[in-house]
């Protein structure tokens, strides 16, 4: 019995996964299985043309993410084979081990044994992916044309002739096309013909003319298969078309690569349409809802769902009726579908570890192991073994001395003498200590970044790296490191010499540094028209500690914030000054938003100036913390700002330390600022003046309506909108030019000039009837405002009219 337990328990260790795996199934599926039921029976019985609506909508943007995903991530599997500018262009270079597709493109002539690596390599990349179905190379120098599906053939002899040709279609100046084509030719005797994408990469050009291209070939029919839905939906067909409404993508192959806009003017709605969207059209002469929404990459499609109205509406009817049913079954059934999904799943996981435990040497007592510790076990083997070839195959000295000098500055543990070892053997200049690390920060890295390549960038740090080894050379032993991003870092070997006072050497070297770093800067902005940080972190006595330097050199940087873009910072004198205990300003900040709010801008700017003079007193992480809290408590004011019907203008956090990454110092962060608070006390501001015309026409309203009650006056008005009279009487006559009280005086003598006119009534009367209290002091009243007692009035309109007449 102890021996079956024990047994049992091995069992249960060594497939702990397995177990795991199943019982998530199981559960999971039971409890989402009874939850989506539930909850498709609830939405089902609502809305059914929302149901509609909201299905094709879903379907598309499936299809829509998966086609994204999958084709982005197909062309960014392409262009790894794209010819970079980093990769030499000269073949002459026997030190260099050129990949079958570099000599394919740029070779001039082959030897048997180089074709057979290009045919082999071509072929590998067709198995690599489903979507390709031939690759090309082009090689108009060699005049050759490389294909997976045969040997190299002359460029005018080419099987596939259509490619040759739009090849000396393209623009001068094209490094990447894709042209949806139909594919025809012959080969072997055998009839090939389909529908397909072309990738073309043109790696070199001479007179506008590609001279050396890569192209692939993708298969429209499997990028079809990705676009069908996986709902099961026969009542909806899905396909892609491009800009000029030519199918990219489409169930009947037939209309492929063919202008779907004679089919019906429902493709130019689509077409001129914004980027989503849906509605009803009659296709093909029935009712259809056509769904559609606009890729936002730099392929420009557009995905477009049809589906027929009356088979939508039956086949959701039909789903609300069975769904109970079903639901039961399905609950039963998911047992069998999580063994079923779990041996799938688990049997490549179990043919990799026998794999493993027969191939290599087995651990001491491997029965002991689950599944996960064991791979564990056996990659962590595998990445030592990768290292140690990285290692041995990057025979390169200035790699290796970058790698080493990097490896120093992150604090990547090695012993001393190991360090010294390699330092000696790559000669690097740092022998003896002690050190400081200097670095260099590029100012406004995201907008360089954003407007040149990588490769750009990588130059534009390789030039500052010159001008700083060129400056410091002549007076001081250095090491320039590239920080590979916005920053370069500069070790300092500080010179000792005997009988100098302890800390003085230090020192002097310390002024050498800061007036070597302004001649680079000043170099920088002449030569290269950029301009940087400087920063020197904290002396150190031996290597292994120049990462704390370095560390103390870019947090050092982070105070350009404050001292500006150009500043030249040293840690010892910034640890030296005193800091204010921190404390933020909250009173500011509630009079800075209640400006906001009150839309007073001038008021609102001048608060802002003052909570940052006062933020700025603080160490960096406190004022990076403060003005952080300052924009979230100002962005959260556009949540109220937005007009009705409008969004709000809320930033997220992400987005408000994005801009704050992008604040070199503290103009850029002061105008950042203003342009938000602006914003906000404009919003401010519109919305009051929108609440203050609502509220006029409401007081007019109720004037209009209740101008014949003698108790009508300013308070009553101000009672039925809920506000004080004085503060009714000012926002009236503001807008209006007119004080409540004459407003309505002027409507009751309107109504009673009328009256005077139209009826016979007895003035007192009509005094009654247009809210007067009294008839004499209706008489005064309207004899004050129209120069005329009532019965003159009358009698004068009165004669008017019978003089007009005659």
């Amino acid at each position: 019995m102890l021996s079956m337990l024990s047994r049992f328990r091995l069992y249960l260790r060594r497939n702990a996964l397995l177990i795991k795996i199943l019982l998530s199934y199981v559960v999971t599926g039971s409890i989402l299985l009874s939850v989506l039921s539930y909850v498709l029976y609830n939405q089902f019985s609502r809305s059914m043309l929302l149901q509609i609506h909201d299905q094709s909508e879903r379907m598309l943007e499936q299809s829509y993410n998966v086609v994204e995903t999958y084709w982005s991530s197909t062309i960014l599997y392409l262009s790894q084979f794209h010819v970079y500018y980093s990769v030499p262009t000269s073949l002459n270079d026997s030190t260099v081990s050129y990949s079958p597709i570099f000599k394919a493109l740029f070779a001039d002539a082959y030897e048997s044994v180089e074709m057979g690596d290009i045919s082999q390599k071509l072929t590998e990349i067709v198995n690599s992916n489903p979507l390709i179905e031939s690759v090309y190379v082009y090689n108009a120098k060699a005049d050759r044309i490389f294909s997976n599906l045969t040997v190299a053939q002359p460029v005018g002899e080419f099987f596939d002739s259509g490619i040759v040709e739009q090849l000396s279609r393209l623009s001068p100046g094209t490094e990447r096309a894709f042209i949806p084509r139909k594919v025809s030719y012959s080969l072997a005797g055998k009839e090939t013909d389909y529908h397909a994408i072309s990738v073309l990469f043109v790696e070199d050009e001479i007179a506008g003319k590609p001279q050396a291209a890569l192209v692939f070939n993708l298969k429209q029919s499997a990028l079809q298969q990705i676009v069908k839905p996986r709902t099961g939906d026969v009542a909806s067909r899905l396909f892609i078309i491009d800009k000029e409404g030519m199918a990219i993508s489409h169930p009947q192959l037939t209309k492929v690569n063919t202008r779907l806009t004679d089919e019906g003017d429902y493709i130019d709605k689509v077409l001129a349409g914004p980027d989503r969207g849906y509605f009803m059209d009659e296709v093909d002469g029935r009712k259809s809802l056509i769904t559609y929404r606009k890729s936002d990459t730099t392929f420009g499609w557009t995905y477009v769902s049809v589906g027929d109205y009356e088979e939508l509406l039956w086949n959701f009817s039909k789903l609300t009726r069975v769904i109970a049913m079903m639901t039961f079954i399905f609950i039963l059934v998911s047992l069998v579908i999580a063994v079923w999904l779990t041996r799938n799943m688990y049997k490549p996981l179990l043919r990799l570890l026998r794999k493993v435990r027969t191939a290599g040497e087995p651990h001491p007592e491997p029965e002991v192991l689950g599944e996960y510790e064991y791979l564990n076990r056996k990659f962590d083997s595998l990445v030592s073994n990768v290292h140690e070839l990285q290692a041995s195959v990057r025979g390169n000295l200035p790699a290796l001395r970058a790698d080493l000098l990097k490896r120093l500055l992150k604090g990547e543990l090695m012993s001393e003498e190991e360090a010294a070892e390699q330092i000696a053997n790559l000669h690097i200049r740092l022998e003896d200590g002690p050190f400081v690390v200097v670095i260099l920060r590029l100012c406004g890295y995201r907008e360089l970044a954003g407007k040149r390549s990588v490769r750009d960038m990588s130059l534009l740090r390789f030039a500052l790296m010159n001008i700083s080894a060129e400056t410091f050379d002549p007076e001081l032993r250095t090491e320039v490191v590239d920080g590979e991003s916005d920053h370069i870092a500069v070790i300092v070997s500080i010179p000792v010499e005997t009988g100098t006072a302890e800390g003085a050497q230090p020192q002097q070297t310390l002024e050498t540094v800061r007036r070597l770093l302004a001649d680079v800067q000043k170099h920088a902005q002449h030569y290269l028209n950029v301009v940087l940080t400087a920063a020197v972190g904290q002396p150190v006595e031996a290597r292994r500690q120049l990462h704390l330097s370095y560390a103390g050199a870019l947090q050092s940087s982070e105070y350009r914030l404050i001292y500006g873009k150009s500043a030249i910072l040293l840690h010892s004198e910034l640890a030296a000054i005193p800091r204010a205990p921190y404390a933020y300003p909250f009173e500011l900040e509630k009079r800075l938003l209640e400006a906001v709010r009150s839309g007073e801008r001038d008021k609102a700017l001048e608060l802002l100036e003052d909570a940052i003079a006062g933020i700025c007193r603080f160490t960096y992480d406190e004022i990076l913390l403060s003005l952080t809290q300052l924009a979230l408590a100002l962005s959260e004011q556009g949540s109220h700002a937005a007009p009705p019907g409008e969004d709000d203008i809320r930033l997220s956090y992400k987005t408000i330390m994005q801009e704050m990454a992008g604040c070199d110092d503290l103009d850029d962060v002061r105008n950042w600022f203003v342009r938000l608070t602006s914003q906000l006390t404009e919003l401010f501001k519109e919305r009051r003046e929108h609440k203050n015309m609502e509220l006029i026409r409401r007081i007019q309203q109720f004037v209009e309506e209740r101008f014949r009650d003698a108790g009508l006056n300013v308070e009553a008005v101000s009672e039925h909108v809920g506000l004080s009279p004085n503060y009714v009487r000012t926002i009236f006559k503001s807008h209006t030019e007119q004080s409540l009280s004459v407003y309505i005086s002027e409507r009751r003598f309107a109504e009673a000039r009328r009256m005077l006119v139209e009826t016979d009534l007895h003035a007192n009367k009509i005094a009654e009837l247009v809210g007067f209290g009294s008839g004499k002091y209706f008489y005064s009243a309207f004899k004050k405002a129209s120069g005329q007692t009532p019965d003159d009035y009358r009698k004068t309109a009165k004669t008017r009219i019978s003089d007009s007449e005659t």
